[in-house]
């Protein structure tokens, strides 16, 4: 066990897991997210954290999202907006971040 060390600024890395829309019915997809565990009274100042406003400010960067073809798709702010336009990126990515929180991580 380690011994408890206080970091007032800490980031996490964290599965999210999408329930993707798709012809043949919604598909589960992951990828992994860096987010930025804010405490109480900053979270409270930016309002709710389960809208685009508030996730904008605490994701931070991401690995294994790819386009079409399979080709990895670099972080980028303006890309991160485009995704929390869709809802199902946004409820997948808000779940992830109140984990993140809790230190807990996803399930299979």
């Amino acid at each position: 066990m380690t011994s408890f060390r206080f970091n007032p600024r800490p980031t996490t890395w964290v599965t999210v897991r999408l329930n993707v829309p798709a012809e043949d019915g919604p598909q589960v997809q992951t990828f992994r997210a860096k987010f930025l565990i804010l405490p109480q009274e900053e979270r409270n100042r930016l309002g709710t954290l389960d809208g685009k406003a508030g996730l904008e400010q605490v994701w931070l960067d991401w690995q294994e999202i790819a386009d079409v073809d399979g080709k990895p798709i670099p972080y980028s702010d303006a890309l991160r907006a485009e995704l929390l336009e869709f809802d199902y990126v946004l409820l997948g990515v808000a779940d992830a971040y109140a984990r993140a929180m809790m230190g807990i991580e996803a399930k299979n």
